[in-house]
């Protein structure tokens, strides 16, 4: 599993692309998979601080349960203009105990004063992505094109 900016280096056409649609929303999904091994799908709010995928997820939440069992996850953003997509799985590490880091993250989270301890934080580590544009859009023979990479 790797890091937001070990990925970037690794693949930055993929990279740049899932930033711009990570951005151009403010929620993507989030995948996880219960202890029943049921799959769930969860609007979250993701963002890359400090060349890092973080979120913070409220400790009540059925994600918590989900990912301290598994620790796996897909992230898929939004579609773009054209339906353009982005996707992305791994694992997931707290870091909920880097005081100043957890401050940043709130802050380029938009909610710096709502952060508290019911607020953990993850950083999403990365072992595949997909990036799918449409070749010809709009057009009778349009046809997707993938980009994939896997660590």
């Amino acid at each position: 599993m790797i890091a937001w900016s070990h990925f970037e280096r690794e693949c930055p056409d993929i990279a740049s692309a899932g930033l711009r649609l990570l951005e151009l929303n403010e929620v993507a999904f989030l995948a996880t998979v219960s202890k029943t091994g049921r799959p769930r799908v969860h609007p979250f709010v993701p963002r890359i601080v400090e060349a890092r995928l973080v979120a913070f997820i409220m400790d009540s939440s059925p994600k918590i349960k989900d990912l301290a069992s598994q620790r796996q996850f897909s992230i898929h953003a939004l579609p773009g203009p054209e339906d353009e997509e982005f996707f992305i799985s791994g694992e997931v590490e707290i870091c909920n105990n880097e005081s100043a880091f957890r401050s940043a993250s709130a802050e380029a989270m938009g909610f710096a004063t709502g952060v508290d301890e019911h607020h953990i934080l993850y950083e999403f580590l990365i072992d595949r992505a997909l990036w799918t544009r449409w070749l010809d859009f709009g057009m009778p023979d349009h046809r997707p094109e993938y980009v994939r990479w896997t660590l």
